[in-house]
């Protein structure tokens, strides 16, 4: 599931830890990390957090993150005994679904043992991008195959704890991160994609986002009003509506917002009658989420359409400039993986920012813009400790936001305001590590804290590319135009806390800032003060991501985008002039945010559903005879 070269660093840093020079080296002490006390370890734990040397400071930040992850997370046979006892110590006792009687209507394909099989169309990744294409040309009369790495579940087989789900809903288990560990991302990996585990936070593309696409980068028709359609088709699809309970956390955003004449709104989410489990992030059980899993993916199938799960695609297929097909292994989450040659007349790349160009790059494509160009909305994190229970793994997983803030001004990016909901396991990776006590008083504060993130509109051009072993590299830092947004955003969000009433206000980072009510408005404005000088070098400042975009982009330039406005791959560059098919691969589409041109501001499930309409019909158009 993870890449190899990522184990040999691990046991690099392993074996250093058990030699003296090596821990001199680490944490300052000169014997085997094994040999110290408890407070020792402690001491060597806090230098190593802290340590000067980026690369070392990532190698705890990895530590860091996936011990506390495991140490607060639940699973049905946790390997350490005390994990339960954490979490019922915090408050943590949620009481699992019972899955829904009107299970998702969707089996896994079986291809028998066929080495090779034909279809009209093959779609890689069964994500929102996929799942409506799916839908789409299967509508249209179209043969199509949708096959997807992760594997299938549904309502009745979805995980009911933490870890468990991250383990088998998750890209990497859920520890996808970039090169140097600084910032933690977020995606599915199981069929239904990142709708399977979102949120439901529907936002449409901001309308000045739109206007960016096609003045700035030719997508014709970005800012139109069949696009405007698109978005106001997808909407009713998913069934958005107002969220209808407003959690202690989210009222918090709309009570502190309200006391600072702030803008703030309830969020709409795709949803049916919903039980507020709170358990979005491990698929719906109750099946009120309306992903493309229950949605797209079930009608797709109801048309005659196949989904083929644990099925990774190796390369794709060309002959005489045209895309027939891929090379699969099939079976690798099983254990019995085995090469298997999907031919077919189109074929769609729906893997997703940070899958779609590793597949790119693997099948021999050479445009300069694969890979490049990666925009991950970067997160700042506040939280507020407040006198009441919250229990932010409760209910409504997002219900309000801010977009006070959503217009950028001449020093930094626009950001919305939303809260950050999550399980205990995911509470302990997020907040800051400095010292064993301080973490435990945090994690113990963990029933109380209201945690709220800022979305930054970024424009720092990250990339992704294939390693040695075929997994993705993610390299991005961000701009100080970008961090001057998130710096800003901490600002907004400790306001928002204080407006609320939180007693204790934490700016996550490492070190992390603070400011306790108790200390009074003028220490306030201090701490207010020092988040200007806030630290977002890498593994400083606690950054996450949850939405990928960018990195087979469309636009009318053929010099630096992947993809015309209308998801058809270039394989060149410099195309031959007067000739609007010229440098097109013939039938090779890509339908996922890796289209995206810019980074949106907002949620990106919506416009990805509206920007794979586009695809679909173009799609129709080209392969009608």
């Amino acid at each position: 599931m993870v890449d190899p070269a990522l184990h040999g660093q691990l046991r690099l840093v392993l074996n250093l830890l058990d030699t003296r020079v090596g821990s001199l080296l680490i944490g300052g002490r000169l014997a085997r990390f094994g040999t110290l006390k408890a407070t020792q370890r402690d001491e060597f734990l806090r230098r190593w957090v802290q340590h000067p040397v980026p690369m070392l400071r990532s190698g705890a930040a990895v530590f860091r993150k996936l011990l506390s992850f495991i140490a607060y997370s639940d699973a049905d046979e946790p390997a350490d005994a005390l994990v339960r006892t954490r979490l019922s110590g915090i408050g943590y006792n949620p009481t699992p679904n019972v899955a829904t009687a009107n299970v998702t209507k969707i089996t896994a394909f079986d291809p028998g043992p066929a080495e090779r099989i034909a279809v009209d169309v093959l779609v890689i990744g069964s994500g929102a991008g996929g799942g409506s294409i799916a839908r789409d040309l299967s509508a249209a009369g179209r043969e199509v195959l949708v096959i997807e790495a992760g594997g299938l579940y549904t309502e009745e087989t979805f995980p009911t704890k933490e870890r468990d789900a991250y383990e088998r809903l998750y890209l990497d288990s859920g520890f996808t991160a970039t090169a140097d560990a600084h910032i933690a991302i977020l995606a599915g990996g199981t069929v239904g994609g990142g709708t399977t585990v979102n949120w439901m936070t529907a936002i449409p593309i901001p309308e000045p986002v739109r206007e960016e696409w096609e003045g700035e980068h030719g997508v014709t028709g970005a800012s139109g009003r069949e696009f405007a359609g698109d978005l106001d088709a997808v909407l009713k699809e998913i069934g958005a509506k107002d969220s209808q309970n407003v959690p202690f956390k989210d009222e918090a955003i709309i009570r502190g917002a309200e006391k600072l004449g702030w803008s703030s709104e309830r969020i709409q989410m795709n949803r049916a009658e919903c039980s507020d489990c709170g358990t979005c992030p491990f698929g719906c059980k109750v099946g009120s989420k309306q992903s493309s899993l229950r949605l797209h993916l079930a009608q797709a199938a109801a048309n005659g359409a196949r989904v083929l799960p644990d099925c990774k695609a190796e390369r794709l297929v060309f002959e005489n400039g045209a895309a027939t097909g891929a090379i699969t292994t099939l079976g690798t989450r099983a254990g019995t993986p085995r090469t298997l040659e999907i031919v077919a007349k189109t074929v769609v790349v729906s893997g997703g920012a940070l899958r779609t160009p590793v597949l790119l790059q693997r099948s021999g494509l050479t445009h300069p813009a694969i890979g490049k160009n990666l925009r991950l909305h970067p997160v700042s994190l506040v939280a507020g400790v407040f006198d009441e229970p919250v229990e932010m793994w409760r209910g409504t997983m997002q219900a309000a936001k801010s977009s006070r803030f959503i217009d950028p001004d001449e020093e930094r990016n626009g950001y919305i305001i939303e809260s950050a909901p999550g399980h205990p396991g995911l509470l302990a990776l997020g907040i800051p590590w400095t010292a064993r006590a301080e973490h435990e008083r945090l994690m113990k504060l963990g029933r109380n804290i209201a945690p709220f993130l800022a979305i930054v509109k970024d424009d720092a051009g990250g990339t992704v590319t294939a390693s040695r072993a075929g997994f993705a590299e993610i390299n991005y830092r961000t701009t100080p135009r970008d961090e001057r947004g998130l710096r800003h955003a901490l600002r907004s969000m400790s306001r928002i806390a204080e407006a609320a009433g939180a007693s204790e206000i934490i700016a996550a980072g490492s070190p992390p800032m603070s400011w306790r009510r108790s200390e009074g408005t003028e220490a306030l404005e201090v701490y207010l003060r020092r988040l200007h000088r806030f630290d977002f070098a890498p593994n400083r400042g606690t950054v996450f991501s949850a939405h990928q975009m960018g990195t087979a982009r469309m636009g009318s330039d053929a010099r630096d985008h992947v993809c015309d406005p209308w998801g058809r791959v270039r394989s060149t560059a410099r195309p031959r002039a007067g000739d609007a098919n010229a440098g097109l691969i013939k039938n090779l589409y890509i339908a996922d945010g890796s289209l995206f041109p810019t980074a949106l501001g907002v949620n990106p499930m919506v416009t990805i559903l509206a920007v794979a309409k586009r695809v679909s019909r173009a799609i129709i158009a080209d392969t009608r005879a």
